[in-house]
């Protein structure tokens, strides 16, 4: 059996208990029903999508390869795949306002907008990719692939990659600035608040600056692969596919770590949730 076949699993798994573990908390707890991990849950979503339907469906259409046609389940795999980069756009927009416009975050990132932003998110893939693709394979619709795959691919990779990076290096660098300015203050008035505000910033960004160099190290190779196909200056093999699947799905299994290394809120309710489990244990064995 071949390497992908083996170790396709293990960050498919990771996704999926992963990222419904964090959905888990932020549907169960409420003190983790903030903006930021509305946009965090709507990332998880998709992220547990993609582990739970892009890999299985190529593993059990191997198996059945005489009696299988798997259209549909690519067309859902990939929209969760589309959905996860947009979700991380929308998320990173939100840490750009957060972090660049601290004084009017409130009053421009409400949670109506949040929500709208949101959805948005997850229309734009629905829309533009999954009506189409669902379209062409039970309908029959007649579309230009050529066309359709270009446009797919700069909306989806190539304009994510470089909107997220810019974005991100924004954040980094005024985050920096924050932590200079209240260190500063801190050691003027030797006082501890402003330390404490500058260390939300810098915790914030550090989330953000995780995950994105997460995808764009995952997708860097997809959009490697991308290129050779337009542009036939290098050869798309099948070994440099199954790379690039195995890193989409690496991409979301990762993002729950980096959630649970750097995101304050989140490490302290899987500190509160194993130390109850704990005591729990602890109680029935008494």
């Amino acid at each position: 059996m071949h390497w992908y076949w083996i170790l396709g699993w293990i960050p498919s798994i990771l996704a999926i208990l992963g990222n419904g573990f964090v959905i888990y908390l932020i549907c169960t707890r409420r003190r983790l029903k903030t903006n930021p991990n509305r946009f965090m849950l709507s990332l998880a979503l998709a992220d547990f999508g993609v582990g739970a339907c892009f890999f299985p469906a190529h593993f059990i259409c191997n198996l059945h390869q005489s009696n299988c046609n798997r259209s549909i389940a690519d067309d859902i795999a990939v929209l969760m795949i589309y959905s996860s980069t947009t979700s991380l756009c929308a998320m990173t927009i939100d840490r750009y306002v957060a972090i660049v416009r601290p004084l009017t975050y409130t009053t421009l990132m409400t949670r109506r907008r949040a929500e709208c932003l949101i959805a948005f998110s997850w229309l734009v893939p629905f829309v533009s990719y999954f009506v189409p693709a669902f379209c062409t394979t039970l309908l029959g619709c007649s579309l230009n692939f050529n066309i359709t795959v270009v446009i797919w691919t700069s909306m989806f990779e190539f304009t994510p990659c470089v909107l997220l990076l810019l974005l991100t290096v924004k954040i980094i660098k005024t985050a920096r600035k924050h932590c200079r300015h209240f260190a500063k203050l801190d050691n003027q008035l030797r006082y501890n608040a402003p330390y404490h505000k500058g260390h939300r910033t810098v915790s914030s960004a550090r989330v953000i600056a995780t995950v994105v160099a997460i995808f764009i190290a995952c997708y860097a190779l997809e959009v490697y692969s991308s290129l050779c196909h337009f542009t036939k200056v290098c050869e798309a093999t099948d070994d440099l596919v199954r790379v690039v699947f195995f890193l989409v799905v690496t991409n979301s299994a990762a993002n729950p770590i980096a959630y649970a290394l750097f995101k304050r809120d989140i490490k302290k309710e899987i500190r509160n949730t194993f130390r109850l489990r704990g005591k729990s244990t602890d109680v029935t064995r008494v």
